[in-house]
């Protein structure tokens, strides 16, 4: 039975890594497709995969379409790629449309023109997210202390809002977890304000080891806070506890028994402590207040110790955003994520991170299966990164990557001649030998960081 499950486990990572990465691929590639056409350059292939086709036809321009075995990329084929060539013997070499006779700059645009897909594609998922679904926005007010924190000690308070850290101004919860994440601080200066008064404390951070999303470890600035989360539910799991007791999407949990809820983590901790035995739950539903009971059911958590369970998600606070400002908050996301992926490869590059932070095949398809089983917003969020971070890789400047293939016809157009095909064909072969070795590293630190560990 658990060998099934694994399987069935197994193939759903595999459906799901297929599903994203073609989609991507199919992107990239049409990038390269569309505006080889523009330029009437005439195309063999058009492949998702590598290796035999699955299922192939040929359009009435003489482009054959197909999906491959192998889906781990995809590739467009221009009739003539190389002027000294094997394919290139058969066919005349005057002919305009072949991909070797246009100039640098076309072939250079059509090189680009994936990575720009990719980009795109970012750019306008983004859009649709923040136009139909608003933007994330956690206000930055304490909503719990840890105790025998860095926080704890200098007296700070649940419902205290940071104005300031370190003189940069904050507007969201969000901008405290990147300077805490950004660099190891030996003191933190924060603003905040209480009821009608404005007090500063000077904090000496911890630096603590987390566990990231992709499962490697990392040192940050630890203060002990979090951030004050409204108890609003966002989603009842059918036949659940919460579902029998009434409870709907959007109640704004107000008291359990006795004790007044202004954060979920008091929820959390009530629920918890409490399975098999009734509870009073006071909620308000729009102008209305109303009375429930719940009885949490009994779960286990990873020590095998017995929990109470109720079955709710909560709701996350989200600012709608008109057309205009969903576009320039698209920029700014595509812009960030750019950054922080040319940031982390270099630092993975000189050591400055683990290695185990470098994702392939196995941790895309377990990211991308734990995504799609929790909502489409979030599902589309993923595709969106995975999009920005394939079109950044493939700018990089290496031998078979559109990067590298740029620099080259670059290097012909300033030199105004070709390169010489065996030069070409030599850094074509330290291409395949480099990228194969990266795809290898890839999936046998995926095994290490992922599985075996």
């Amino acid at each position: 039975m658990s060998f099934f499950l694994d399987f069935i486990n197994f193939s759903e990572y595999i459906f799901w890594f297929v599903l994203v990465f073609s989609l991507i691929v199919f992107v990239h590639e049409y990038g390269h497709y569309y505006v080889a056409k523009f330029n009437d350059v005439s195309i063999e292939k058009f492949s998702i995969g590598f290796g035999p086709a699955l299922i192939s036809k040929k359009d009435k321009n003489g482009t054959i379409w197909q999906i491959s075995i192998i889906p781990l990329g995809g590739y467009v084929k221009f009739c003539g790629e190389m002027y000294h060539s094997e394919e290139t013997k058969s066919v005349d070499k005057a002919d305009k449309r072949l991909f070797f006779n246009k100039s640098s700059l076309q072939k250079a645009s059509i090189v680009l023109a994936g990575p720009i897909a990719n980009f795109i594609l970012g750019i306008f998922i983004f859009i649709f997210i923040y136009s139909f679904y608003g933007k994330n926005y956690t206000e930055p007010v304490i909503g719990n202390i840890e105790l025998d924190s860095p926080a704890s000690k200098s007296n700070l308070k649940m419902g205290d809002k940071i104005l300031q850290i370190n003189g940069q101004k904050i507007d969201s919860y969000d901008q405290i977890y990147e300077i805490l994440d950004k660099e190891l601080l030996k003191e933190i200066e924060i603003y905040i304000k209480r009821k009608n008064d404005v007090l500063s404390y000077l904090l000496v951070p911890d630096h603590k080891e987390i566990k990231t999303f992709i499962g490697s470890t990392r040192e940050v600035n630890y203060l002990g806070i979090s951030p004050l989360i409204k108890p609003i539910i966002g989603k009842t799991i059918k036949n659940s506890a919460a579902d029998e007791a009434g409870l709907k999407k959007n109640d704004v949990v107000l008291k359990i028994d006795e004790l007044r809820v202004f954060d979920i983590r008091q929820i959390i901790e009530v629920i918890k402590k409490s399975p098999n035995r009734k509870l009073n739950i006071t909620i308000k539903r729009g102008e209305k207040t109303l009375y429930r009971v719940i009885t949490p059911r009994v779960a286990f958590d990873n020590n095998g110790m017995e929990i109470g369970i109720i079955g709710v998600t909560f709701a996350k606070e989200r600012i709608k955003l008109n057309f205009i400002d969903a576009v320039k908050y698209s920029i700014v996301s595509f812009i960030d994520v750019t950054k922080k992926t040319i940031i982390a490869f270099g630092e993975i590059i000189f050591g400055k991170r683990d290695h185990c932070e470098v994702g392939g095949p196995i941790l895309i398809a377990k990211v991308s299966n734990d995504v799609a089983n929790t909502d489409l917003i979030s599902f589309a969020g993923l595709i969106a990164l995975i999009s920005i971070n394939l079109g950044i890789i493939n700018l990089f400047p290496f031998p078979l990557l559109d990067g590298g293939h740029f620099f080259t016809f670059m290097v012909e157009y300033l030199r105004g001649q070709r390169v010489h095909y065996k030069i070409y064909q030599y850094i074509q072969y330290i291409g395949v030998l480099l990228i194969g070795s990266l795809m290898l590293f890839s999936i046998i630190n995926d095994i290490y960081c992922r599985v075996l560990n």
